[in-house]
C-alpha cells in the first residue's frame, strides 16, 4: 500500500507542475487548478469526472457519456472532505484528488463499485463545468430537454410540427376526415424514453378507456388525443412539463421528455 501511495503522490506532484500547492484534507491529497472560492446560493453542480484505479486504468470518464454529471449539493454529506473540496472549487475550475475509493463515493452519496476495493487509492479529476442557482438549473434543464427533443426528431427525420403552446412535437401516421377531439374513447398507446426504454403501454384487447375529464391522464396525452379522430394515429415527443414533470417518478427521472404513440380505436361519445 505504501508503494501505491508513493506512486500516486508522485503522479499528483508531476501534474502540479509547481504551479499550485499540493494540499491535504483528511484522507485526500489534492491540487486545485485555480483559487478556492465559495458560491453558497448555487446548489446544482455540473461536473465532468475522470477516475483511475490504483493500476492507472481509467474506469470512469463522463466525457464518453456525452453529458455532465449533475449533483445537488444539498443531498451530499456537508461534513465530508469531498464536499468541502468541491464546494470551494469555482465554476470552470478543476481539482485533482487522490483518495481511498470509499472516501470518494461516500462523499458523493454513492457506493463503491464492486470492481474496486474500499481502501483502494483512486485518482479523480473533477472539472466543475458550472454551478447553478435553482432558477438557473431549471433553465439549464429546459434547454437540455429542448435540445434532446430536437436531436431525436432530426435524427429520425420526422415530418412533424411543434405546438407553440405545449412544446410537443408530433407527426400523424394515419388520418381521416372524421371529427377530432373525442371526450371518451378507446385508445391504444405506447410510452417510451427517447432511448427506447418502455415506460408504459396498453395491452392487446385491453385499450386505455380515455375520459377527457380524468385528472390522472398526462397533459401530453390529453393534448394529443384532442388532435385525433377515430381511426387516426400519431407519434410525438412530449416535454416533461406535459408528461411526468420536474420530479418524475420511480421509473422516470425529472425533466425527461418521452415518446408517445397513440391510436384512437373507437370513439365512445
Amino acid at each position: 500500500m505504501n508503494k501505491i501511495i508513493l506512486i500516486a503522490l508522485g503522479a499528483l506532484m508531476v501534474a502540479a507542475c509547481s504551479e499550485k500547492p499540493i494540499e491535504q484534507l483528511g484522507d485526500i491529497t489534492y491540487r486545485r487548478g485555480g483559487q478556492a472560492c465559495l458560491t453558497p446560493d448555487k446548489n446544482h453542480w455540473l461536473l465532468d469526472l475522470k477516475a483511475q484505479n490504483s493500476k492507472d486504468s481509467v474506469y470512469l470518464n463522463t466525457n464518453d457519456l456525452g453529458r455532465k454529471i449533475e449533483v445537488h449539493k444539498l443531498v451530499l454529506d456537508s461534513s465530508s472532505a469531498v464536499f468541502s473540496i468541491l464546494d470551494e472549487t469555482c465554476e470552470s475550475d478543476s481539482v485533482l484528488m487522490i483518495l481511498p475509493a470509499k472516501v470518494f463515493y461516500t462523499g458523493m452519496s454513492g457506493s463503491v463499485p464492486p470492481y474496486l476495493k474500499e481502501s483502494e487509492l483512486i485518482e479523480v479529476m473533477v472539472k466543475v463545468r458550472d454551478k447553478l442557482t435553482d432558477i438557473e438549473h431549471i433553465a439549464y434543464k429546459k434547454m437540455y430537454e429542448r435540445n434532446a427533443i430536437d436531436q431525436y426528431v432530426n435524427n429520425l427525420r420526422w415530418n412533424g410540427s411543434r405546438d407553440s403552446t405545449t412544446g410537443i412535437v408530433y407527426e400523424k401516421l394515419k388520418t381521416n376526415d372524421k371529427p377530432q377531439s373525442p371526450n371518451k374513447a378507446k385508445v391504444k398507446y405506447l410510452i417510451k424514453s427517447l432511448n427506447e426504454q418502455l415506460i408504459a403501454s396498453s395491452q392487446d384487447g385491453d385499450p386505455l378507456l380515455y375520459d377527457a375529464k380524468s385528472k390522472t391522464t398526462l397533459k401530453g396525452i390529453k393534448f394529443l388525443i384532442s388532435q385525433l379522430a377515430e381511426g387516426e394515429s400519431l407519434r410525438a415527443v412530449v416535454p416533461s412539463d406535459m408528461a411526468y414533470g420536474a420530479e418524475g417518478n420511480k421509473r422516470v427521472p425529472g425533466y425527461m421528455p418521452i415518446l408517445i404513440e397513440l391510436e384512437i380505436l373507437e370513439v365512445l361519445d
